[in-house]
């Protein structure tokens, strides 16, 4: 189950973290009025493949028989996933490379040291 998104999946998401509900219709005239118009099918296709990613659920609404669609994490939970599956696939590829660009661009931030410290602190106690 990937959790890497699109700008267009981005978008909805974001719709859906305002709104905490919304059916294919109303997320489409919120991006016609933010100036992203998109054609129908385009959205119901996106929202298919964020359902299918479990990103987002969906439930018929039991009175007028459309889908509603809410979001099933939260934007700190999908930024965590995608931050945590790209430093990992980095580090699998290229991981010398990888620590020593991370190594040179905290050397200069004591706070982000001290906090990337903490951190490591944190995860041995966990082990």
């Amino acid at each position: 189950m990937t959790k890497n998104v699109g700008p267009l999946e981005r978008k909805i998401l974001t719709i859906l973290w305002t709104e905490r509900e919304a059916t294919a219709r109303e997320i489409c005239t919120i991006l016609e009025n933010n100036d992203e118009r998109r054609a129908y099918s385009t959205v119901r296709t996106i929202i298919k493949r964020l359902v299918r990613k479990k990103i987002i659920s969906q439930h018929i609404h039991p009175t007028n028989r459309k889908y509603i669609y809410s979001p099933l994490i939260t934007k700190s939970e999908l930024e965590t996933t995608i931050v945590r599956k790209t430093l990992s696939d980095l580090l699998k590829r290229f991981e010398q490379s990888t620590i020593n660009y991370l190594a040179e661009e905290l050397s200069d931030n004591k706070e982000e040291i001290d906090r990337l410290k903490q951190k490591l602190a944190e995860m041995k106690k966990d082990e």
